[in-house]
C-alpha cells in the first residue's frame, strides 16, 4: 500500500520574475503557547534557578551527607617504634589485659603491614578502644 502526503503550504504558491514557484507564507510565524504550556515553561524556568540556588547555598555552606556539629575523635594514635619493640611489646603496653591477639591484627590490618616484624623509628598506627 502507497501513501501520499500533499503539503497544503505548496498548494497556495505564486510565481516569480522566472517562472520558479514559491510557496505562500499565510501563518503567522511566532511561537504560540497554550497556557498549560507557559505554566510548564514558567515550571521549569523556577525549577533550574531553584536547584542552582540550593546547590550554590550547600557549596559554600560546606554542607554534606552525615554532617554533625562535634568533631568525632580519631580513632587511631601514632606511635614511633622504639628499638626491640614487637607488634606484640606494642599491644601489650597498650591493653595490658585482654586478648592482645585481635589488637596485634588490627595493628597489621591498619598499617597494611606485609610482615609482622617492626624498624626501629617505623611509625605505625595504633587503633584505640572504647
Amino acid at each position: 500500500m502507497t501513501t501520499i502526503a500533499i503539503n497544503p503550504s505548496l498548494a497556495n504558491v505564486k510565481k516569480i520574475n522566472h517562472g520558479a514557484k514559491t510557496p505562500v507564507n499565510r501563518h503567522d510565524s511566532r511561537v504560540r503557547l497554550t497556557p498549560r504550556g507557559r505554566f510548564l515553561a514558567r515550571l521549569a524556568v523556577i525549577t533550574s534557578l531553584s536547584v542552582l540556588l540550593l546547590s550554590g547555598f550547600a557549596a559554600v555552606t560546606g554542607a554534606s551527607a552525615g554532617s554533625t556539629d562535634t568533631a568525632i575523635p580519631t580513632p587511631y594514635i601514632k606511635v614511633s617504634v622504639k628499638p626491640g619493640e614487637t607488634l606484640w611489646s606494642i599491644a601489650a603496653s597498650i591493653a595490658p589485659e585482654g586478648d592482645r591477639r585481635s589488637l596485634v591484627a588490627d595493628i597489621v590490618e591498619v598499617n597494611r603491614l606485609k610482615s609482622p616484624e617492626l624498624q626501629a623509628g617505623q611509625k605505625i598506627y595504633i587503633p584505640t578502644r572504647p
